[in-house]
């Protein structure tokens, strides 16, 4: 599936992979915690770019849209907190523009009992060969314009 998705998975998996990187599927951000490779696991880093709930036939800057990715980002984050090490940092990348400001990533890190200690101006062009990729449907394989981006740095 993640081959029909996105052709050039498999050549980007054998790349991580020979740099030694460990590659799991089918990971659920708000249950990751519990999942059984990871669950007694801990990082210095968790990123998360661009977290997406998926398409409803909501628009994006529909309340009930909002809501569904703030559920994502709100199940990241308490999920992330109990799998940093005790300096670890939580990284959220995510569009700032209207109506991504609407899901309020500082008030649900906050929410999450996280203290923001950054927040950094995302540019693609200073991460050589990144590919930001949409998530589904027919145009699953396509980058999306990340336009005005904020990383947001957390730690518990």
């Amino acid at each position: 599936m993640l081959g029909i998705k996105h052709p050039s998975a498999a050549a980007n998996l054998a790349f991580l992979e020979s740099k030694g990187c460990t590659i799991m599927h089918n990971v659920d951000a708000g249950t990751m915690s519990q999942h059984v490779g990871l669950k007694h696991r801990k990082f210095d880093r968790i990123v998360f770019n661009f977290p997406h709930a998926g398409y409803t036939s909501s628009a994006e800057h529909s309340s009930y849209q909002i809501s569904r990715h703030q559920d994502v980002v709100r199940g990241f984050l308490k999920n992330g907190y109990n799998m940093v090490t005790e300096k670890g940092e939580i990284h959220i990348t995510h569009k700032t523009a209207y109506p991504f400001s609407r899901w309020e990533i500082e008030e649900l890190g906050h929410k999450a009992e996280l203290e923001l200690i950054q927040k950094a101006e995302f540019y693609i062009w200073e991460y050589p060969g990144y590919e930001n990729k949409r998530g589904d449907g027919n145009w699953s394989n396509s980058s999306f314009p990340v336009g005005q981006s904020t990383t947001f740095k957390f730690i518990c």
